[in-house]
C-alpha cells in the first residue's frame, strides 16, 4: 500500500489524504487553545437573505435556487457543517482510490490512470459523504440552540397555511428548516402579480424588510 501511495498515478487520493491529516492536526491544536475547528454543534453554512434593495431575476428563481439546495440535501451537506462533510468526502475518496489501485495493480501488474481512477473515487467519495453526514445528523443531539433562526430560511420550502399571498396581502405559511424544526412566517408572493392559495407549496427565495418572499412550486 505504501507503494501505491506513492505512486503518480494515486497522488489524487493521496494528497486528499493529507489534507485530511492536515486538518485533524490543526484540530488538535485548536483543541489545546481551547476551540475546535470540526466542531458537530454549529449550524454550518446559512443563508442569510435579509436585503436593502430590490433586485430583478432574469431566470427563472425556482431553477436558481431549488436544483442547487436539492442536491446539496442530496449528498447531505446541509445535514452537518460543511467541513464536516468535507473531510468525510475527501477521507472516502482518497481511500477508495489507493484500494481500487492497489487492487488494479495486484490484478493487471500497473494502476489505473489518474482521471478515470479519481472519477471512479469521486463517484464512492460523494456517496460515503451522503452516508456519513446522514449518520453523523442522525447522532447530533436537537437542541434548542440547533433551530435555525428565521433569517437564515432561505432556499427552504414549506406550504402556504392561512390565507392567500398576494404583493400588500401577505399570507402565512409553515417552513420546515434543515433540522427539522417549523417555522410560521409572513410571505408574499415574489412576482407582483402572482397569487399563492392556501395548501400551495412555495419555496422560500429572499427576505427583505422582516417580509418573505416566495414563489409557488406546487
Amino acid at each position: 500500500m505504501t507503494e501505491i501511495f506513492f505512486n503518480a498515478q494515486s497522488y489524487p487520493f493521496s494528497i486528499a489524504l493529507l489534507i485530511v491529516l492536515g486538518l485533524f492536526l490543526l484540530e488538535i491544536i485548536s483543541l489545546i487553545l481551547g476551540n475546535s475547528i470540526l466542531s458537530i454543534e454549529g449550524d454550518g453554512p446559512e443563508m442569510d437573505l435579509d436585503l436593502d434593495a430590490d433586485f430583478d431575476i432574469d431566470t427563472d428563481p425556482v431553477e436558481l435556487s431549488v436544483a442547487p439546495s436539492g442536491l446539496l440535501g442530496w449528498i447531505g451537506v446541509k445535514d452537518v457543517p460543511l467541513l464536516i462533510w468535507l473531510v468525510s468526502f475527501l477521507t472516502m475518496f482518497g481511500l477508495s482510490g489507493l484500494v481500487l489501485q492497489n487492487a488494479v495493480v495486484s490484478i493487471f501488474g500497473a494502476a489505473l490512470p489518474a482521471l478515470p481512477a479519481s472519477l471512479a473515487g469521486f463517484t464512492i467519495g460523494l456517496f460515503g459523504a451522503r452516508f456519513i453526514a446522514r449518520l453523523i445528523a442522525r447522532i447530533i443531539p436537537r437542541h434548542e440552540s440547533a433551530a435555525m433562526r428565521k433569517r437564515f430560511l432561505g432556499g427552504h420550502h414549506g406550504i402556504i397555511t392561512q390565507g392567500t399571498a398576494r404583493r400588500g396581502k401577505p399570507a402565512e405559511a409553515k417552513i420546515k428548516d434543515r433540522f427539522g424544526n417549523f417555522h410560521y412566517l409572513r410571505v408574499e408572493p415574489l412576482d407582483d402579480k402572482d397569487s399563492i392559495a392556501q395548501g400551495a407549496a412555495v419555496h422560500v427565495i429572499r427576505r427583505k424588510d422582516g417580509m418573505f418572499y416566495v414563489v409557488d412550486i406546487t
